[in-house]
């Protein structure tokens, strides 16, 4: 049986993005779509509640299980395309800044270090916002997996970052803003490339995902100027981001 014989196109596994298909998804800031995002955000809030309230040990042990789950999660999901499907699809490969961060938290619970550190508050937790905001996984139904799995480990990819910082493990600073700007100096050439080698679109910094704002910068700016206003989105954040950071640090300095 060949590959394509054997991709499932119904079912809890179901897999249609190869096939452009639309299954029964939802749309963007619909009734399902709100609902995900408020049922993660109490997630999250209620994680950040109880790490304030554990002890630093406890913390750092949350912060291992977390990790855990996002391996275990993504491990899964990376299985199920040969497993279920027999097939495997490049831009299925953990290349976005959120399938990176699966290494960098990784390496993070092994050694923690302000680099990583650094990166999951700078890089890992926009992201993993946006990707919430704007999910290119709406086509299939909300009971589905990868629809499950992708608002979950978003979820604790956000959790992480923010108990980290709750527990002190990760302290933002400005004068560290030098991290998450080399690691994209070094990661995103090479991505850059292998999107228009492969036809692919991770960092979606060859095309916008749809529905997102990308695509509104798309239409003003062309491609690839948008990634001139890309980045200056990212910098504006990091200015919402470090600015009371910058404030504690100035008054610790006092």
């Amino acid at each position: 049986m060949d590959d394509v014989a054997r991709i499932q196109r119904s079912g809890f596994f179901a897999f249609l993005e190869d096939v452009n298909a639309q299954g029964d998804g939802f749309p963007l800031f619909g009734f399902v779509h709100i609902t995900a995002l408020v049922l993660c955000a109490v997630l999250v809030i209620g994680m950040c509640i109880w790490c304030r309230s554990i002890t630093k040990d406890k913390q750092w042990l949350m912060s291992r299980v977390i990790i855990a789950l996002v391996l275990v999660l993504e491990s899964i999901r990376q299985a199920s395309f040969p497993l279920v499907h027999g097939h495997y699809w490049l831009p299925h490969l953990p290349l976005h800044m959120c399938g990176l961060a699966l290494f960098i938290e990784a390496f993070h619970g092994c050694k923690p270090n302000k680099f990583t550190g650094e990166i999951l508050y700078a890089l890992v937790l926009p992201g993993a916002t946006a990707a919430m905001l704007f999910p290119d996984w709406t086509l299939y139904p909300i009971w589905h997996f990868y629809p499950l799995q992708s608002f979950t480990i978003h979820s604790l990819h956000i959790t992480l970052a923010v108990t980290l910082v709750i527990s002190g493990n990760v302290k933002p600073t400005p004068k560290n803003l030098w991290c998450p700007v080399l690691f994209l100096a070094v990661v995103v050439p090479p991505i850059f490339l292998f999107n228009r080698i492969y036809g692919t679109n991770f960092f979606f910094i060859n095309a916008g995902s749809e529905g997102s704002p990308l695509e509104v910068l798309i239409s003003i700016f062309g491609n690839p100027g948008f990634l001139l206003p890309y980045a200056g989105i990212l910098a504006s954040l990091w200015v919402v981001m470090y600015l009371p950071w910058r404030k504690l640090f100035l008054r610790g300095r006092r």
